[in-house]
């Protein structure tokens, strides 16, 4: 197999830097060998000549295997100079075997549009300032030689020992200090997440965890006796994806006063018949790659429920772009919906995601697919997500959902008037225009008034079973 370009350049260079490094040493050697030899060649036994050369051979080969290996060791990041990802991770979990730790995440947010407005170069100055910054703030804490990592992006995660209790108003600090900060006039917007060894003893759950605290926006988030550790939670979804116990409730979705659909909602299952929310165990369904299977899970739990239905409505159900994109999880449907005209045209497949994905031909003709086998496509979050309006251009759908903050706060004026604008793209697109999260009766005759074809929301049903509707 042919070696990756990159790294096979990566080997010769550092081949090149060992000979340069080597041959003086060895030059030297031989030099030295030599002389004595010619000065004393007729009183050497020939066997010391033969020992002589084959350890100055040992002796240069293994020196040049130090100096080759020791350029595969580095431990800190060419562009922040913090650890390195691989080396915080080894190193950390050695220590937590012994000693408790609490972990901060410090992320830079708006670096990619750091890169994107002032150039990679300002945004690498960016990645070192803010890992200096972070040292400088230690430092005035009497805190030194602490681990700060560079773990991904504009991630860096610091390493304190101790307990999470002991730093918590510290952290804060740190926030805060950042709340402001910029550099050569370029606003840098910081966010932070806190954990310590209490969640558990595997590094690589603990970072999980920060970026799960992270993705709920949450600066300084403290723990409760009421939450499950992540090791808990790993078992927890294992046994429920394979036992299939998940609890599902609906929300119906009104089109001129009538339910035309329902929302699917889902929770995980205890083994004591406790409830865990979909935050906190759909990151683990991604992180043991089994979404494809959980979306097919609750595709079929769906499907099992059209028989309650009222002829002409629609079970929605959230799945994973990922998920639509895989000809596996399109076969599995294909097998569902075969030889049973009854499932036709009674499901809604919702679809977002926060990265857009280039290959939009492909993605369309999977979606085109589904549409053929009588599934619905709605696309998500238009107006909350820059995928989402770019989809628009290149996927043909069936519905298409407004962010829920604009449900919460269509009696805005600004807000309404984004809702009508988005209103009228979707007319001309030909796509019918859904809305959800309106929670009373002014939002209600809001959103009638611009013209939404389906409203959702609490104000006109709760979130229940089909069968008790």
């Amino acid at each position: 197999m042919s070696l990756f370009y990159p790294e096979a350049k990566e080997r010769e260079n550092r081949f090149k830097l060992a000979l340069r490094m080597g041959l003086p040493v060895f030059a030297l050697a031989v030099i030295t060998t030599a002389s004595v030899m010619l000065r004393y060649f007729n009183t050497i036994p020939n066997t010391f000549i033969i020992v002589a050369f084959s350890m100055l051979g040992i002796m240069v080969y293994y020196l040049f295997y130090l100096i080759y290996q020791g350029f595969n060791e580095r431990i800190t990041d060419p562009i922040s100079h913090a650890f390195t990802r691989e080396y915080f991770s080894t190193l950390m979990q050695k220590e937590l075997k012994r000693k408790d730790y609490t972990f901060f995440l410090l992320s830079v947010v708006n670096l990619d549009d750091i890169n994107h407005q002032y150039g990679f170069a300002n945004g690498d100055k960016v990645l070192y300032s803010v890992a200096n910054r972070i040292a400088a703030y230690l430092n005035e804490q009497k805190m030194y030689r602490v681990p700060i990592a560079h773990f991904k992006g504009g991630d860096f995660i610091i390493a304190l020992e101790g307990t999470q209790e002991e730093y918590s108003s510290m952290m804060e600090l740190l926030c805060v200090k950042f709340q402001h900060y910029s550099l050569e006039e370029i606003e840098i917007d910081i966010l932070g997440s806190m954990t310590d060894t209490n969640h558990s003893r595997s590094i690589e759950k603990l970072v999980d965890w920060l970026y799960e605290l992270q993705g709920e926006n949450a600066k300084m988030l403290k723990t409760d006796g009421e939450e499950i550790d992540p090791d808990t939670v790993e078992h927890l979804v294992l046994e429920a994806v394979n036992a299939r116990s998940f609890s599902y409730a609906y929300q119906a979705v009104f089109e001129e006063g009538k339910p035309l659909l329902f929302e699917q909602a889902f929770k995980l299952v205890t083994g004591e018949g406790k409830l865990v929310h979909q935050k906190r165990f759909m990151p683990v369904i991604n992180r043991l790659g089994l979404l494809r299977r959980f979306d097919e899970i609750q595709t079929e739990a769906a499907l099992a429920e059209v028989d309650s239905l009222e002829p002409g409505q629609m079970i929605a159900v959230d799945v994973s772009p990922s998920s639509l994109r895989n000809p596996l999880f399109l076969e599995h449907i294909m097998m569902l919906l075969s030889n049973n005209d009854k499932l036709r045209n009674r499901l809604v497949f919702v679809i977002s995601e926060s990265n857009f994905y280039h290959q939009t031909p492909q993605f369309n003709t999977r979606l085109q697919a589904f549409r053929r086998a009588g599934i619905y496509i709605a696309l998500d979050r238009l107006g909350g997500i820059h995928a989402s309006l770019r989809y628009l251009q290149d996927l043909d759908v069936d519905f298409v959902r407004y962010e829920s903050t604009l449900g919460k706060s269509i009696t805005q004026p600004r807000v309404r008037a984004l809702v009508e604008g988005l209103q009228q793209t979707v007319k001309t697109l030909g796509y019918r225009s859904w809305i959800r999260m309106i929670e009373d009766e002014a939002a209600y005759d809001a959103a009638k008034a611009v013209g939404v074809d389906m409203i959702q929301g609490n104000y006109l049903s709760p979130i229940d079973t089909i069968k008790e509707k």
